[in-house]
């Protein structure tokens, strides 16, 4: 049996809070003979860090609460406002998330290249289609934190990510950046090559792994980031069927998280463990992580947060299509309107809004981790109604927006100061229309915010009448559903949406005004490289 010995870097050389980037190669071998070796290298193909902070801090989804109180760190406040990032050490920041998706990658070329050494064989063509979807998800990442979002006119030249397809082989190797469509072009073949070797009867855990329909949902997302509306359309109908009835039951059911018994109390922690249990099937992907997502940046940054003036403004109590009025978050009354009911915590120092979705967990060690779901089936149905509404196919669009919020949405009434309010948890084409038109909801602006954008995609919106209406109920729908999964980010820059950070005003906690603004074709919408990678010799993103 040939045998075939690689190095690897190990965790401890990762997290050692050294302040530059490995400066000798680690020597610890690992010795690979079979398909049962490789799989089990490809454990490492995932990076152990999250992009999640570093996007949902740039988005419009976080206020400023104001200088009088708490901040976490220096990285809120860069991140919020577009600054250059200075705090690289925390598990968080730049310098790990850049180092630990090129470090999955590194992973996912070694196995590639050990099935080549070990001369291939249909015993290997599971472990080769997860190292080429993983190798393929890790620039995803990548790219959407450091790049500009893809656009056919200019990403011929925007800067893109080292993509690496071997791996390293010298000590302080250079590598060009190249540009977004190159990347793109470098994703688009790995997926090709490796979506259809998936085999689920390969894994031990299949939720923590490219297992089919998360290796589908990412071909949905990243086609539908790369304008490509209809392979975007086909993948997800891989994950969810084209049969409505079938779609609606793979989607998460939201009513468990008003049972204690399955899902626990609204306090935090509770339900996220719930949310990200691998058994519930429209979790596609679960991803263990070091990151102080919920403990840190979500609940203790009393100062940069979603807050309840963003909230109300714009999201989860402003009014929507479910909710005309936005009474659900008001008087009280516990967002009676949400199955998955936020946690809101505010008085004269705290004003937050959160999804309890991020767990914490230490199991014996001083690191703080977490659990990621990149891939959901609710998020690929809102990937597939964008889609639909790209091509044109409006009726289809809204029976699948109809689907998620059929989940979402508790259709119930509250009664506010004797008069009733209906939540409505589906709605015509024709409702949402009229929601959305410029009669009933003008376009934001920086003095009156609301949840209807001006949008400057690179992409054309039909002019007539329906698309753009619902394109914005269907980035609203988004937008509340992946709150703090920093995909709000990527929307803002796929659909060239202008940000501007609001600060409370401190002599009454009930207003804000905007502070900075981060304009259209601003080039910080790419986050700077860390400032290792800079001086390593790469080139910086523009200023």
């Amino acid at each position: 049996m040939k045998k075939i010995y690689f190095i690897l870097a190990t965790a401890s050389l990762l997290f050692s809070g050294c302040n530059k980037l490995l400066d000798e190669l680690p020597d610890n071998q690992v010795e690979i003979q079979t398909a049962e070796d490789v799989r089990k290298l490809l454990v490492n193909a995932y990076s152990i860090n999250n992009n999640a902070v570093l996007n949902e801090y740039s988005s419009d989804n976080i206020g400023d609460y104001g200088p009088s109180v708490y901040t976490w760190g220096l990285i809120s406040g860069q991140l919020a406002y577009w600054q250059p990032v200075q705090e690289y050490f925390d598990n968080d920041g730049l310098y790990y998330n850049w180092q630990s998706y090129y470090n999955a990658i590194n992973h996912a070329n070694k196995a590639l290249e050990a099935i080549q050494e070990l001369g291939g064989g249909s015993e290997f063509n599971a472990a080769k289609g997860e190292a080429l979807l993983a190798r393929a998800y890790a620039h995803f990442e990548l790219a959407n934190t450091f790049c500009l979002a893809y656009n056919p006119t200019t990403s011929s030249t925007d800067l893109g990510i080292p993509y690496m397809l071997h791996t390293e082989k010298e000590l302080s190797p250079k590598y060009p950046r190249g540009t977004v469509a190159q990347v793109y072009d470098l994703i688009d073949k790995d997926i090709q090559a490796g979506l259809p070797l998936i085999d689920d009867n390969y894994y031990e855990t299949p939720k923590y792994h490219f297992n089919k329909r998360a290796a589908n949902a990412f071909a949905a997302r990243f086609y539908l980031y790369y304008q490509q509306w209809q392979k975007a359309l086909n993948y997800a109908n891989e994950v969810l069927t084209t049969n409505n009835a079938t779609t609606l039951n793979l989607l998460r059911n939201w009513e468990d998280f008003r049972d204690t018994s399955k899902a626990g109390t609204v306090t935090q922690g509770s339900r996220a463990l719930y949310y990200t249990n691998e058994n519930i099937d429209a979790n596609l992907l679960v991803l263990p992580v070091y990151s102080q997502i919920a403990i840190k940046f979500y609940s203790r940054d009393y100062r940069y947060n979603h807050n309840t003036l963003i909230a109300g403004q714009e999201t989860v109590e402003a009014p929507n299509v479910w909710d005309p009025e936005g009474k659900s978050g008001d008087y009280g009354y516990g967002y009676a309107f949400y199955w998955f009911e936020p946690i809101r915590d505010r008085n004269a120092n705290t004003n937050i809004v959160l999804f309890d979705k991020f767990p914490t967990l230490r199991e014996g060690t001083s690191y703080n981790k977490s659990i990621m779901v990149p891939f959901t089936t609710d998020e690929t149905l809102l990937v597939r109604a964008e889609a639909k509404i790209h091509l044109k196919q409006y009726a289809s669009a809204v029976e699948d927006l109809n689907m998620w919020t059929s989940k979402f949405i508790q259709q119930t009434t509250i009664t506010v100061n004797g008069q009733t309010y209906s939540s409505r948890n589906t709605a015509t084409q024709q409702q949402i229309i009229d929601f959305y038109k410029d009669a009933n909801m003008r376009y934001s602006t920086a003095d009156a915010p609301t949840q209807k954008k001006t949008l400057h995609p690179s992409f054309t919106i039909e002019n007539d009448g329906i698309q753009e209406n619902l394109l914005h109920y269907l980035l609203q729908c988004r937008r509340v559903l992946t709150l703090g999964d920093g995909l709000r980010w990527q929307d803002v820059k796929r659909y060239g949406i202008e940000v501007v950070r609001y600060r409370c005003d401190l002599s009454d906690r009930d207003r804000n005004y905007p502070a900075a603004t981060l304009p259209v074709n601003d080039p910080r919408r790419a986050i700077q490289l860390p400032d290792v990678a800079i001086r390593s010799g790469m080139q910086p993103n523009p200023r």
